[in-house]
């Protein structure tokens, strides 16, 4: 078992890089098809190479917690040796384990490993190549995107590493955002999701990774990080999301192949916005990924949501107590109608730890990892 610095670290050279030097890229074409694992190639994180290069999970540690993005990128029929392998390593360093938005594909496996699985949130998937903005489901979203034409809304597109004066436009709309959020939500959030001011990171690792992929492994094509960008009809930007790349091409646990695509990761706008502006973005940018052939498309987790009623009373009593106590109620509630609009389909994602007795640590340090500030947890607590 290995733990090696990240491929998406600045520290190599690209001439010098070889792709079949790297099981990691390998592991990341076939089986990165969960929207983490973009972000577990950030150099801040640390990666855990199986023996006999069975899989890579990649993960940090804060308070002796080793928080894992995401299930394993592994064959399905490697998942519970991988996981078994990463607890020894663990266990050898006395860190508690979580795995952070695994899917439900893999449950029964960590069960069947003693850990406990919580259900934190839901992830709206859609598939480009089925999806249509026609027919009754999608009228709310073609009005508002129509109304947002009218008012002279238009979209602008960029792949990569975008032009400065572009950048400096986004960081304006960020920051008047983050100020309209005040409280907590003023600072950014990171570890599963990116920061404005990482963008450009962002862009020029997933360049990194397209040059560290294999072509004889299927029909992966450059992903790089793309970003939508609307403007008024003065030309004043008002608007902008980004998407980070979906790899795999290797067969899924439900006997599906070419699971690649983009993730929404940053979603923002002007208060003075036009009406629509933020439909008309995703509504494009689906069109766009169905021409580029993609399979998958993530419109991002809604945090503690639960359509699928999964959640035990107990908990969701507990869950909903939470979101209300740290002021995530309403910003859930609003997330979810407003994915919902275009007709998702919700997965399930979970918290996955070795013992529940260590659950209020580990919440802790996924707080600490994802920047909040934790004081609304910790109050939760002390009642």
């Amino acid at each position: 078992m290995m733990n090696r610095r990240p491929l998406g670290a600045d520290t190599e050279p690209m001439d010098q890089r070889v792709p079949f030097r790297h099981p990691e890229a390998d592991l990341l074409q076939l089986y990165g098809s969960h929207s983490l694992a973009f972000f577990g190639m950030a150099p801040e994180n640390e990666q855990f190479l199986a023996p006999g290069n069975q899989g890579l999970i990649t993960y940090r540690v804060v308070n002796r917690v080793a928080v894992a993005l995401g299930d394993p990128l592994c064959a399905p029929e490697a998942v519970k040796a991988v996981t078994r392998s990463f607890l020894a390593f663990c266990r050898v360093h006395r860190w508690t384990v979580a795995f952070y938005q695994t899917g439900p594909d893999f449950l029964a496996i960590y069960r069947a490993l003693h850990l406990h699985a919580f259900k934190m949130g839901e992830e709206a998937m859609l598939f480009p190549q089925t999806f249509s903005l026609q027919g009754p489901a999608l009228a709310k979203v073609r009005t508002r995107c129509r109304h947002a034409q009218r008012e002279g809304v238009q979209i602008q597109w960029y792949e990569g590493v975008l032009p400065a004066a572009v950048m400096q436009q986004l960081v304006s709309i960020s920051d008047a955002w983050l100020e309209s959020k005040g409280g907590q939500q003023a600072e950014e959030t990171g570890f599963s999701t990116g920061k404005c001011s990482e963008i450009q990171t962002n862009a020029r690792r997933a360049d990194r990774l397209t040059g560290l992929l294999v072509p004889s492994h299927g029909a992966l094509p450059a992903l790089p990080l793309v970003t939508g960008v609307a403007l008024t009809r003065s030309g004043q930007a008002c608007a902008f999301v980004t998407f980070t790349p979906i790899y795999g091409v290797a067969e899924g646990s439900e006997g599906t192949g070419q699971r690649w695509g983009w993730a929404l990761d940053l979603m923002r706008r002007t208060v003075d916005a036009p009406s629509g502006a933020m439909d008309l973005l995703l509504g494009q940018a689906l069109e766009r990924f169905r021409a580029r052939g993609a399979h998958r498309a993530s419109l991002a987790l809604v945090a503690l949501a639960d359509t699928r009623q999964e959640m035990a009373q107990p908990w969701r009593y507990l869950v909903d107590l939470a979101a209300r106590r740290m002021a995530l109620f309403e910003q859930r509630q609003t997330l979810l109608r407003f994915k919902q609009k275009f007709a998702p389909c919700w997965e399930s994602r979970y918290l996955v730890v070795d013992s529940r007795l260590a659950l209020p640590k580990v919440a802790l340090a996924v707080l600490r990892l994802r920047h909040y500030s934790g004081g609304g947890f910790m109050r939760l607590l002390t009642r």
